[in-house]
């Protein structure tokens, strides 16, 4: 090789003896790719979306300050909340929430009920703060996407798209301590949204300040002075024209036509009248009452079914109430003994949801009154009695005039006689007779003030067993044939007992079928 040729290659590869050194090579410095945030992985919808800040929120103007709340904003045309606004407080609502792993679920006890399940997507682990999307039908959700359901009233989605943002969430201990978080469900998976926001803490459930009644109202409706009763307990029940539970009618009642059934189960009263109709009444004080006190118990819904937080009413009897009702009650006076009552001053007004007009009453009640159903009264001149053409038998007999359209009796005239047929008394009954013959059934019940039948007239009866107590009963059967409904009265001639036990009577007496117009009467002699 040549000096030339060996002397370029030592000074391309920078060798060669003492010459000068070549120029430095520049250093060129790694690429590297720049930082992008994570991206959920948008073909597998399971973890928790980026809260875009264009997310609906309830309006703040519509919230409360303090407190815990749920606000539901149904838009026209929703079906779940048709289209209308819905706030609720710790003052007019029960609100409650359990969680699991991956869910929560909200109950609403108020003048409306709500029930809401959410579901976070599996991957998810826990719950978690976050914006969930492409939710379905919490119940029939895929658990790697959640889900959601928010239903009530009777009305729920068969199929939901949707969405839930849980904004903060706090747990002590495996419990819930504090949540706020809105969510978005659209029912068949399109048309007009529910929308809802929740905020919770349960420092502000513990912190609860029991509801109270407000005053009285001045100018609230009262029975008339001329229209109670002087003195003792009393029940007074009026219903304008329209009015579907009273038909239109006033009735009137105290211990002498009729029993009163009174109790409290702390600020719950339960009211039963029974005398020639049948009523009850139930009043439910506010949520937290040990005790109904005096005040006035407003916006009130149909018991049970009631708001838990305000309380809650209902009347009704005779077969006849109200599915839906609005309504109030004012305690006027109260008394208790411990955890028992002993006196209540009482009045009430609801409105059935078709009536044309309220039905109001008022209740006067003490536990101390002792009046009772009178006895027996003095026996009316002209009363029916067998004609002068009947000429008794000897020993014991039932004798029966049927008049023609008589259901039980058919028209027929009969004479029973102990000869022809077994007389079976009940000997041990309290203030009644009851006696077969013939297939025959008769049972004749005296006042429940009474502990033996005595002499004189029971009239304005009712068919036995379903009678007025304080006045008797009475039920005259033939075989195979009953009353459903029945008018009446008996006289007791002459009674004798002995050792408590009946030993002869003579009776007689007139009943009335249904709407029968024409009546079955009898006389019955019997003695031991």
């Amino acid at each position: 090789m040549s000096g030339f040729l060996l002397a370029a290659m030592l000074a391309a590869c920078g060798g060669g003896g003492g010459g000068a050194a070549p120029p430095p090579v520049a250093t060129v410095p790694p690429v590297v790719a720049p930082t992008v945030p994570a991206q959920p992985d948008l073909a597998q919808p399971n973890l928790a979306y980026p809260i875009p800040g264009s997310l609906w929120s309830a309006p703040v103007a519509n919230l409360p300050t303090s407190g815990n709340y749920i606000y539901l904003q149904s838009t026209s045309g929703d079906y779940i909340g048709q289209g209308r606004t819905y706030l609720y407080t710790q003052a007019n609502a029960a609100m409650t929430f359990n969680i699991d792993t991956l869910g929560v679920e909200a109950r609403v006890a108020a003048n409306e009920n709500w029930n809401g399940r959410f579901r976070l997507p599996k991957a998810a682990g826990a719950l978690q703060a976050g914006y969930f999307k492409e939710l379905t039908r919490a119940a029939f959700s895929d658990p790697a996407v959640g889900g959601l359901d928010w239903s009530g009233e009777g009305r729920g989605c068969n199929t939901i798209k949707g969405w839930v943002v849980i904004d903060n969430i706090v747990q002590t201990g495996g419990m819930l301590s504090a949540l706020d978080m809105r969510f978005e469900q659209y029912c068949e998976g399109g048309g007009p949204p529910l929308r809802g926001q929740v905020h919770w803490t349960r420092a502000n459930a513990d912190n609860v300040t029991p509801p109270q009644p407000a005053p009285i109202p001045a100018g609230l409706w009262k029975v008339m002075p001329s229209a109670a009763m002087a003195a003792g307990n009393y029940f007074y029940l009026e219903g304008g024209f329209g009015n579907f539970v009273t038909g239109g009618r006033t009735y009137s009642y105290d211990q002498t036509n009729a029993a009163f059934r009174i109790r409290a189960d702390g600020s719950h009263l339960i009211v039963g009248i029974a005398g020639n109709e049948n009523w009850n009444g139930d009043f439910q004080g506010m949520g937290g009452m040990p005790q109904l006190t005096v005040g006035y118990y407003a916006d009130l819904k149909r018991y049970p079914f009631h708001n838990p937080v305000l309380g809650g009413m209902d009347w009704d009897g005779e077969s006849r109430g109200c599915n839906r009702l609005d309504g109030w009650f004012a305690v006027d006076s109260v008394r208790y003994s411990g955890s028992t009552l002993t006196a209540i001053d009482l009045r009430f007004e609801q409105l059935c949801e078709n009536d044309a007009a309220p039905l109001r009453g008022q209740l006067h009640w003490r536990a101390d009154d002792s009046t009772t159903a009178p006895g027996p009264q003095a026996v009316p001149a002209g009363l029916w009695s067998p004609g002068a053409s009947f000429v008794p038998p000897a020993g014991n007999y039932v004798y029966l005039v049927s008049e023609p359209g008589d259901y039980i009796g058919g028209g027929f005239t009969q004479l029973l006689t102990q000869d022809a047929t077994p007389f079976l008394v009940d000997r041990s009954l309290t203030a009644a007779l009851r006696i077969g013959v013939g297939g025959h059934e008769g049972n004749f019940v005296g006042m429940s003030s009474l502990s033996q039948l005595q002499p004189g007239y029971y009239g304005n009866l009712q068919g036995y067993p379903f009678h007025n107590v304080m006045r008797g009963g009475l039920s005259w059967n033939s075989p195979g044939r009953a009353c459903n409904t029945l008018e009446g009265w008996f006289v007791v001639d002459r009674v004798s007992y002995s050792m408590g036990q009946l030993t002869a009577i003579d009776l007689r007496f007139e009943q009335y079928c249904g709407r029968d117009t024409a009546a079955l009467r009898g006389v019955i002699h019997w003695a031991r």
